[in-house]
């Protein structure tokens, strides 16, 4: 019986549980999501964007129906197509924003006492999910780069791996120090389970 219980991931975790392959006797230590601020940031972002499409497109209709512009442009035949385009743009830009912060949250990585799986995706039709066995862990780094790093307490944890594997690089992970002991810290239980 697996000692993991689903109920005790998050919704996104839940979703990706059943994708996941776990030995019987495999236990949950962590599921590293990634930090709220990030999120802000996409929908900051998008706002923006929004906000400066829509002064752009609405501004421009203004201009148009000056009246000393009309005289020598129609100002009254763009000003539809203007506020046509100007309202598909920002429907677009705020599309994107959402479509952008589901991909952000839809990011996790699980650490079990036998694995580190990590699920990423690129777009809403690009999903990579690999897995590590705990022992072929090398060494664990963690980056923060910049005030904001410090302040929120995120940054970047880099999971080196033997041999040929490919390293696993996760940002924005929120409290990076105590999700790297926790890596270390199944990696040793596993060294003292099964040896090198």
């Amino acid at each position: 019986m697996i000692r993991m219980e689903p109920t005790s991931l998050s919704s996104v975790g839940q979703k990706l549980f059943k994708l996941i392959e776990f030995d019987d006797d495999e236990k949950l230590i962590r599921e590293i999501r990634k930090h709220p601020l990030g999120l802000f940031l996409i929908y900051l972002t998008g706002l923006f964007i929004a906000a400066v499409l829509t002064v752009v497109f609405f501004g421009a209709t203004f201009i148009l129906d000056n009246d000393s512009l009309n005289t020598s442009v129609q100002g009254s035949s763009l000003r539809t197509p203007i506020i046509l385009l100007g309202t598909i743009l920002i429907l677009l830009s705020l599309l994107l924003t959402f479509l952008g912060a589901y991909i952000y949250q839809s990011n996790v990585v699980l650490v079990t006492s036998e694995k580190i799986t990590q699920v990423v995706y690129r777009t809403i039709f690009d999903r990579k999910i690999s897995q590590l066995s705990i022992g072929d862990v090398q060494d664990v780094t963690v980056n923060q780069v910049g005030i904001l790093a410090r302040i929120f307490d995120y940054g970047t944890l880099v999971v080196e791996t033997a041999g040929e594997q490919q390293n696993y690089t996760f940002s924005y992970v929120p409290k990076p120090y105590d999700a790297s002991k926790s890596i270390v810290h199944a990696h040793e239980e596993n060294l003292k389970l099964y040896g090198n």
